[in-house]
């Protein structure tokens, strides 16, 4: 699942400021050095995490401490960017073995270069230090090559986007201000004004000596003066995959979509359900209205051709490879959601999201609150609440879902940032 009210709240948080070490505003040219501090509490309660509903055991509550070091390093020219970031991870768990839905964080992309290194992992507690970004842009004329391990984001959702499938969000990502960086080539051709063509070239991982979950794709954006239009055609990890997706300029409001067709392969990742037909579609549609300059509304519906109209099989979709590879988060089939985000004073916004699966019926509502300390520091607290039946109880051998929300726990977090 990718993204749910945070998404929306974070986004008017403060930037990351930086440490200039140069900077010539007539060459357009600077180097800056940052570092970002990012300091996470989450809480999980609920009785989804008691046995039996849990096998492995009471972890009612639940609580993470998760600590980031991000370290920065920005060189900007009118031809060439250097853009090197570099994050030390502390986590610690009371449960070491509850990680239930990628609430907080969501699965990193497959990447090819060994980039990663896991100082400590011992029970409850890890260090890890990554390489996040590391990619050199160089631009010539119309043309722009970038290379290395790089953001990369498609789509227009605001909770779901089915074209966004090189490296996705959780829907439930607490701070999306950093997406996780793919060893990923790409080349952006500006053919002439409103008309960009871009070539993906995104590398997976090895496992048992072959490079998989690999990525490539040629995606195109022509826009106008009412909005924008976007077509797309590749092989991502096996499935051939077709896209379209645009946005119009409607005055009052703006409408949006983009719908992924996945064309299965005998080698296409296992979608945890039988698959009648080759062609398995994932689509969303949302519009956006101010009705005053501070508030901004969002409704969106999404349609989950690899999900499940019946609860009783939620559990196969939820085992599956796209799952565990952070391409989906979803297990039912239709979605409908709306998000409320509200400048209640320039230091404080607040934002509320409920998304609902009708089929069930569940849902999961979402508040969240940004206030800004400083001009580099910013204090968020937030929380998920579930609605839904919980599973049956008689089932065997496990307890059977009987709707998507029921099997979450309630989720409590708190997170502090400061860019030095």
């Amino acid at each position: 699942m990718k993204r749910l009210t945070v998404l929306v709240c974070l986004l008017l948080a403060s930037r990351a400021h930086a440490f200039v070490l140069s900077e010539d505003p007539l060459e357009e040219k600077s180097t800056e050095l940052g570092l970002m501090v990012r300091l996470f509490s989450f809480t999980m309660a609920g009785p989804i995490l008691r046995p039996p509903y849990n096998p492995l055991g009471d972890a009612n509550p639940t609580g993470m401490g998760l600590g980031d070091l991000r370290l920065s390093f920005e060189h900007k020219s009118p031809r060439l960017k250097l853009v090197l970031h570099n994050q030390l991870t502390t986590t610690a768990r009371s449960h070491a073995d509850v990680g239930l839905f990628s609430l907080g964080r969501g699965a990193e992309p497959r990447r090819w270069l060994p980039l990663d290194t896991d100082l400590v992992d011992e029970g409850g507690y890890t260090l890890r230090e990554s390489l996040d970004w590391a990619y050199l842009s160089v631009t010539l004329g119309p043309l722009t090559v970038a290379a290395g391990r790089q953001p990369i984001t498609l789509g227009r959702g605001k909770l779901w986007k089915p074209l966004d499938l090189i490296s996705t969000f959780a829907i439930t990502e607490v701070d999306t201000e950093y997406k996780p960086g793919a060893d990923a080539l790409r080349l952006d051709w500006t053919v002439r004004e409103q008309t960009i063509l871009t070539l993906l070239a995104a590398a997976g991982e090895w496992q048992d000596d072959l490079l998989t979950g690999s990525s490539f794709a040629l995606r195109g954006k022509q826009g106008f003066t009412w909005g924008e239009l976007g077509a797309l055609a590749g092989m991502v990890r096996r499935d051939v995959v077709l896209g379209l997706d645009g946005a119009v300029d409607l005055g009052r409001f703006d409408v949006y979509g983009e719908a992924a067709v996945h064309l299965l392969t005998d080698e296409s990742p296992s979608p945890g359900l039988d698959q009648r037909s080759r062609a398995v579609v994932r689509a969303v549609a949302g519009a956006t209205f101010k009705p005053t300059a501070k508030l901004t509304l969002s409704p969106e519906v999404f349609y989950n051709g690899f999900g499940a109209w019946d609860a009783a099989d939620y559990l196969g979709v939820a085992t599956s490879d796209r799952v565990a590879m952070g391409e989906m988060y979803n297990m039912g089939r239709v979605y409908v959601a709306g998000i409320a985000l509200w400048e209640a004073h320039p230091l404080l916004t607040a934002s509320a999201a409920l998304m609902l699966n009708p089929i069930d019926p569940s849902a999961l509502i979402s508040l969240g609150l940004t206030y800004s300390l400083a001009g580099n520091m910013s204090l968020v607290l937030g929380g998920y609440v579930p609605a839904g039946r919980v599973p049956n109880l008689r089932a065997s051998p496990l307890p059977a879902p009987r709707s998507e929300f029921g099997l979450y726990p309630h989720f409590v977090y708190l997170e502090l940032k400061a860019a030095l």
